[in-house]
């Protein structure tokens, strides 16, 4: 069964007694972790109950493709159903491993309940399968639509007495993302803003709120990072602009691997990852730690020290090369983009 995200939590609370498996996807990343975690909240999910929840990683699934029908035909004794958690967000779906799924779903059992995440898929038979199927549902998580935003705007808006004119919030919300985390993000500061402050103007607003340029360099990392040279290399010739975007680029590039840098520093004294992260100082925002997490697992501190030095190189032959600098930042993502996408598939 498939659904749109805006009617998708009625439906799980109404419809959920003949659900096994519920599959969320899309290229809006933000918008399918919004919504997994909402699943985790009206399903009372506690994730950290390993008598009644299983998490599987998406390389963990690679290594071993037999976890998952392992799971589903395990009984949870605390429970009447197990609680199946599979992140797929981060690999690329073969079509083996999409074969290794239908295999392990198509058990019949009411035993489970197997939560899929994953990034953008092509429309094939694998997708139309939990689309027709009537034990499942399928979300579709694509970018935020105009109206949803211009809603949830006017909406705020009109719980702090602001009245502001259709087109203010027009031009508000070409200055938001695609990605409905980011947004959901902006929209919190803005209600904090709001509630503490009385006298405010369109300008005052304008200022707070993130300018598409920041959050797209911001893209063009992560996904430079996360092994996507295609998307990392659109996303900067969408932004790119004058020699001072690669500079700020790079550096933003440094604070990045720097932050990955030293929290495997901890991570050798302490042993416990998560609690690293979620103890680093300065803090990190709590939508952002499940990025980080996955970032130290495809990165080491050799790797890191040697894009480090790359990056110093760069940023001075950028400042030498006014005319090329466009050309060999670019080299830098692909290379970079490529070793990322070659160490999250080995």
């Amino acid at each position: 069964m498939k659904i749109v995200p805006i009617f998708y939590e009625d439906n799980l609370k109404n419809k959920l007694k003949n659900v096994n498996i519920i599959f969320l996807y899309g290229s809006n990343i933000g918008l399918v972790e919004l919504i997994y975690k909402k699943t985790l909240e009206i399903l009372k999910i506690d994730t950290h109950d390993p008598f009644t929840v299983s998490k599987i990683d998406g390389n963990e699934f690679k290594d071993n493709p037999l976890v998952l029908n392992d799971n589903i035909n395990t009984l949870s004794a605390l429970s009447d159903k197990r609680y199946i958690l599979l992140d797929l967000v981060h690999i690329s779906l073969t079509k083996n491993i999409e074969n290794i799924i239908l295999q392990a779903v198509k058990t019949e059992s009411s035993n489970y309940l197997l939560l899929i995440k994953a990034s953008n898929l092509k429309i094939s038979s694998f997708i139309k399968y939990f689309e027709n199927s009537n034990n499942s549902i399928l979300v579709p998580c694509y970018e935020e639509k105009t109206s949803t935003l211009h809603s949830k705007l006017t909406n705020l808006f009109s719980k702090h007495k602001f009245n502001f004119k259709t087109h203010f919030v027009e031009s508000l919300i070409i200055r938001l993302s695609s990605n409905s985390l980011t947004n959901e993000m902006e929209i919190e500061k803005l209600d904090v803003f709001l509630t503490n402050n009385k006298n405010v103007t369109e300008e005052m607003i304008f200022t707070l709120i993130s300018n598409n340029d920041d959050l797209n360099l911001n893209k063009v990392i992560e996904n430079c990072s996360n092994g996507k040279p295609l998307d990392a290399l659109i996303s900067f010739e969408n932004i790119y602009e004058n020699q001072s975007t690669t500079i700020t680029l790079i550096r933003l590039f440094v604070n990045h691997f720097k932050l990955i840098e030293r929290i495997l520093l901890l991570f050798e004294k302490n042993k416990n990852l998560e609690n690293v992260i979620n103890n680093v100082k300065p803090p990190i925002f709590f939508k952002k730690r499940e990025f980080i997490f996955f970032q130290c697992k495809i990165w080491n501190l050799k790797l890191i020290d040697i894009i480090l030095i790359r990056l110093v190189e760069l940023e001075i032959k950028c400042k030498l090369n006014h005319f090329s600098e466009k050309t060999i930042l670019s080299q830098f993502i692909l290379s970079t983009s490529i070793l990322a996408r070659n160490r999250i598939k080995s």
